[in-house]
């Protein structure tokens, strides 16, 4: 064996151990489609001035992308969305990729925003209480701000009469409206494929 096979060899046993330790956060975004429109559950990041976006964050210890995905989900949905039935949902999706973060979606079934928000969460968890207050907001309230470059700094403004009483922001988080903006680029979100 020569030095460049060695050299190769010892390269690919860092990057290996580094892409197997390495974070790779995950999120999920939910919709259902009702008369035409999809809307897409929202929540608010509690006591942050972050805005309304879907769901996701870090991953944990030897999680795949899509089970940091669906757990993340299943936390700040407060427990409402199980796991294994948000995995089951976006098994064999390609997910949308904005640098490292992964965006998977599924389909749901209706269900009041206000019984997700008010889902009793397990008390042995701070993870359960990350988003404050929950909507469903129409694909189209969001549509017209993805047809440029998302501006890191500004705030994108939520028609007010879609959100809940005790809302603290009213603008979408530039970071989460970036990540569906590469979506609406590639043309990979499933309500624009149909």
């Amino acid at each position: 064996m020569n030095i460049k096979h060695v050299l190769f060899a010892i390269g690919m046993a860092l990057f290996a151990r580094d892409s197997a330790t390495a974070e790779s956060p995950a999120g999920m975004v939910l919709y259902f489609e009702s008369g035409g429109e999809v809307y897409l559950l929202l929540a608010e990041h509690a006591g942050s001035q972050r805005g309304w976006a879907a769901f996701g964050g870090g991953d944990r210890e030897g999680e795949t992308m899509l089970q940091t995905a669906a757990h993340k989900t299943h936390e700040e949905t407060r427990g409402y969305f199980a796991r294994t039935d948000l995995e089951a949902k976006a098994k064999g999706q390609k997910p949308l990729m904005d640098g490292s973060y992964a965006t998977y979606f599924a389909q749901v079934d209706f269900v009041p925003a206000q019984r997700v928000m008010n889902n009793p969460a397990p008390e042995e968890s701070d993870a359960f209480d990350e988003r404050s207050t929950f909507a469903w907001i129409p694909y189209s309230a969001i549509a017209s701000y993805l047809n440029a470059d998302i501006e890191r700094g500004k705030k994108y403004p939520i028609d007010p009469t879609l959100l809940p009483a005790g809302s603290d922001t009213g603008w979408f988080w530039p970071i989460w409206l970036n990540n569906m903006r590469k979506g609406v680029v590639e043309g990979s979100l499933p309500w624009l494929k149909k």
